[in-house]
């Protein structure tokens, strides 16, 4: 009897993301206003699809460098010095990724040994844990206040001997929550004093309202020489499905990142790039996006607000609420479970994004007004 092959020790560390798992379970059903995805419900904008039609058609399709197209490299380095206040150089600084999925994912990979230690404030993204044990390194939850971002105390008490690095999200998902300028540099402060690398996911950073505003950690002073930062097109610029992102980074991290790039993907689709470049020279369109997603914010936290035993709390970032609904439920997955099958509205469980988020109920606004609105209804008539 012939010896049947297994599967790698990886394919069992990795754990699927169990957002991915509302989504796909979404499909069994006919009739559900979606909130548990972060994709906006906006097509391309114009400007963006017509410049890559043009460069398809003349030709614009072939390998790149590995780590971009020169021209986009310069436009990102230029974007990064004016907006992020980040000094870095586009010949050596800058890697274009498949996303900032791709850039995180490579980060985690150049800077981190089997058995190190990622701490990751919690709640948290559960891809993050998936890059993490891809690396065969653990992630280690940081705790976070009222207002879900973490302190230097807290950063402090998780550090270990085996700690190598740190990832910050800010303005973050699941929670919305946009991390001060003060705290960012006290909690760097915190890693720098034990020789930490800080990954930066920024994927957000268009997407913050009311009194809140985006800090780049990496613009002050010589924490550049610590930090990988993320970016991403995909939300700010309705471009999830090109599947582009970019980092920045001391050269000796963006080398590696290409290395590893290198024997991956080779490079980023150039229409893809294209795209990107579109997109940096159509920066208005970011307004337009973030002042339809202001509204829909306002929609949700409203309607929410006035459900018994719902507190949607004031999320300050990105597209979603991460409401406490504690009063109705002590099993958050159970509780998705049971909008989907009565309520006829998906949304992800807090439990999904780490220990903390039990409790609560990520909903995305993200989705048309005509949805969420329905989604609102619904949920009223349920609870």
């Amino acid at each position: 009897m012939m010896k049947r092959p297994g599967l790698s020790g990886l394919s069992t560390r990795m754990p699927q993301s169990g957002i991915r798992e509302v989504f796909d379970a979404a499909q069994s059903y006919d009739d559900l206003a979606d909130l548990s995805i972060g994709e906006p419900d906006f097509a391309t904008p114009e400007p963006i699809a017509a410049a890559v039609s043009e460069a398809v058609g003349t030709g614009a399709s072939s390998y790149t460098e590995t780590v971009g197209r020169p021209e986009l490299r310069a436009a990102l380095a230029e974007k990064l010095a004016v907006e992020n206040g980040i000094d870095a150089a586009p010949e050596s600084e800058i890697i274009v990724t498949p996303g900032a999925m791709g850039a995180l994912f490579a980060a985690v990979h150049v800077l981190c040994d089997p058995g190190d230690e990622v701490l990751v404030p919690e709640p948290y993204w559960p891809n993050y844990h998936g890059h993490v044990a891809s690396a065969s390194a653990r992630l280690a939850p940081v705790s976070t206040d009222e207002e879900f971002v973490p302190t230097p105390e807290a950063v402090e008490a998780a550090v270990s001997d085996d700690t190598t690095a740190m990832m910050l999200n800010s303005p973050g998902n699941p929670t919305g929550a946009v991390i001060p300028p003060d705290r960012l540099r006290a909690l760097d402060d915190v890693a720098a004093e034990h020789g930490l690398w800080v990954i930066a996911d920024e994927t957000y950073e268009d997407l913050v309202y009311d009194d809140a505003t985006h800090h780049s950690l990496a613009s002050d002073g010589d924490r550049f020489d610590r930090i990988v930062t993320v970016h991403s097109f995909s939300k700010s610029y309705a471009m999830t499905g090109w599947r582009i992102g970019y980092a920045s980074a001391p050269e000796r991290v963006i080398d590696a990142m290409r290395v590893l790039q290198e024997h991956t993907i080779s490079s980023v689709p150039e229409p893809a790039q294209v795209a990107a470049s579109a997109a940096l020279a159509n920066r208005h369109v970011v307004g337009e996006l973030r002042e339809a997603f202001a509204e829909r914010r306002r929609l949700v936290l409203d309607r929410l607000a006035a459900i018994d035993g719902i507190d949607p709390g004031t999320p300050r970032g990105a597209f979603y609420v991460f409401a406490d609904v504690s009063a109705h439920t002590t099993d958050s997955r159970a509780f998705v479970e049971r909008l989907m099958s009565e309520a006829g509205v998906a949304s992800v469980p807090g439990a999904v994004f780490g220990a903390a988020g039990e409790g609560y109920v990520r909903f995305s606004y993200a989705a048309d007004v005509e949805t969420l609105t329905t989604a609102m209804d619904r949920l009223e008539r349920a609870l």
